[in-house]
């Protein structure tokens, strides 16, 4: 028990950058669009955390315009309450400083850093389907599913991003075909077959702690897959599934260029198949919880999914030996998505909606186009000018919306941020997992919650690619600026 409890010590030493990472990801989770004591306390353990660290390479043309998006953010602020804590950039400040420490970490901790927050998403969706279970079995109350973030559209986009960046998890640490397709078999000769081992020295790394660590991570996170499915359907966010089409046709786009046509819409069948049953299921829960007078039936569905993740990897085995029934299960999705626009017609109106949303928010861009109306003023001049009210906080455009109320620099800041995301080769998944972040924010607000940003620039933020090597000093200044703004951020959200 002793060697036990000393290796798991060194481990989490040895990947203390990728602990801090992922705890990042499970505190923001729950903290919504942000709370300044919260965010400050934390802000400052990671600044702490980068203080004893070396940066490795890091991508000036995202980092840099993070941090002047915020400092325009704190103008915008000082202008309105006279003060740089009431606004947006007391919260995602913490942004560039989990740029910056994913920046000091590698390649090895930046990978358990995503296999623990895919394993978070997948907890949380687990979790959601329990709670969901609970309140219709007991309280005998359905609808859609909130879960942690307390939002069903930002629960939608949390899954989804969870499940884009499990597949490049799945594939990474299983027997892949040459495509790259996620569980597909490897085909070619083995690896052992190539280069045989010829000693144990050469042998020994594959039998290491930490390896049997990560592959334990790896396979429980890989266990989640259909729960996170499951999940994204009880939230019913047409958003969310409309995001993750879009992913999903970056993804194969993506496998298509490094490998053929064929293998990808291969791949494309699988997946596609998976999501279909993953979200029918999801969708058939919903409906005995919310349109029949039976919901303990929920009980029954719930042993089914539990029997259906046991079974998943025999099922995507199942799809790779029989290409043809694959096929024919991924169009079955479209009765699947049939029947979420049928349970959830209101979808069209709400779409309109924010369309009429987002004409408001253009009305406003010119009425201070430097530094905007001030964070949290577009709802009250909204409110003042008549017409149709929203009851909203925030635009469902980020863009937008940062555009009115923070002025038309900070939005061009976050438009290179993008364009740099768009440059860089990414793995199939990030580029997947951006599409899907960035295709939500033009009709949602998901960059506003925390948990979902964060997980974004874990899952798709490659610093070290395109990146410059900035020397310890100013990686170590840029640390000590943030930890006093947060000891500011922290001080002022304990007296308010």
């Amino acid at each position: 028990m002793t060697n036990s409890l000393k290796h798991g010590f060194d481990y989490l030493t040895d990947h203390y950058a990728a602990i801090c990472l992922f705890l990042s990801l499970l505190i923001l989770t729950f903290v919504g669009v942000g709370d300044m004591a919260v965010t400050g306390a934390l802000g400052l353990i990671l600044c702490i955390a980068g203080l004893t660290q070396r940066c490795r390479k890091v991508d000036l043309y995202v980092l840099i315009p993070l941090i002047l998006y915020n400092l325009i953010s704190m103008a915008s602020s000082f202008l309105v309450y006279r003060n740089a804590v009431d606004g947006y950039a007391s919260t995602q400040i913490i942004f560039p400083v989990i740029y910056l420490l994913m920046a000091c970490a590698d390649k090895t901790e930046l990978s358990l850093a995503r296999s623990l927050c895919s394993l978070w998403a997948g907890i949380t969706a687990v979790s959601g389907i329990i709670q969901y279970v609970y309140a219709a079995v007991i309280l005998n109350r359905g609808g859609r599913l909130n879960g942690f973030l307390g939002n069903p559209n930002a629960s939608g986009i949390f899954f989804v991003i969870g499940w884009l960046l499990l597949q490049d998890i799945d594939a990474g640490h299983h027997d892949t075909h040459p495509s790259g397709c996620p569980g597909a078999r490897q085909r070619t000769a083995r690896p052992a077959d190539c280069h045989p081992v010829k000693n144990n020295a050469q042998r020994a790394p594959q039998t290491s702690p930490v390896l049997l660590k990560e592959n334990l991570l790896t396979a429980s996170a890989a266990f989640t897959e259909p729960f996170l499915l499951i999940s994204l359907a009880l939230t019913l966010s047409m958003g969310s599934f409309l995001s993750m089409a879009a992913g999903i046709l970056v993804l194969l786009y993506r496998k298509a260029k490094r490998t053929t046509v064929r293998e990808a819409l291969s791949c494309a069948c699988g997946l596609l198949a998976k999501a279909g049953l993953g979200i029918g299921t999801g969708i058939l829960l919903y409906l005995t919880a919310s349109w029949t007078d039976f919901p303990r039936v929920c009980l029954i569905l719930f042993l089914y999914i539990i029997a259906m993740a046991l079974c998943w990897k025999k099922f995507k085995l199942f799809l790779e030996e029989y290409p043809g029934l694959a096929a024919c299960i991924s169009a079955a999705g479209i009765l699947v998505a049939a029947a979420a626009v049928i349970i959830r017609p209101s979808a069209l109106a709400t779409f309109s909606e924010r369309l009429d949303m987002m004409r408001s928010g253009i009305g406003y861009l010119t009425v201070n186009p430097f530094f905007g109306v001030g964070p949290y003023r577009w709802r009250l001049l909204d409110l003042q000018d008549g017409g149709t009210y929203f009851n909203t906080w925030h635009i469902h455009n980020s863009l937008i919306h940062v555009g009115v109320e923070l002025g038309l620099m900070a939005a061009a800041m976050l438009v290179l941020v993008i364009l740099r995301f768009l440059k860089k080769e990414k793995s199939p998944s990030q580029g997947a997992a951006f599409m899907a972040f960035f295709f939500h924010n033009m009709m949602d607000t998901s960059f506003f919650y925390m948990g979902i940003t964060a997980l974004f620039l874990l899952a798709a933020g490659d610093p070290e690619d395109c990146g410059k090597k900035i020397p310890d000093a100013v990686t170590r200044s840029l640390f000590g600026a943030f930890a006093l703004y947060f000891v500011y951020v922290l001080f002022y959200g304990i007296v308010s």
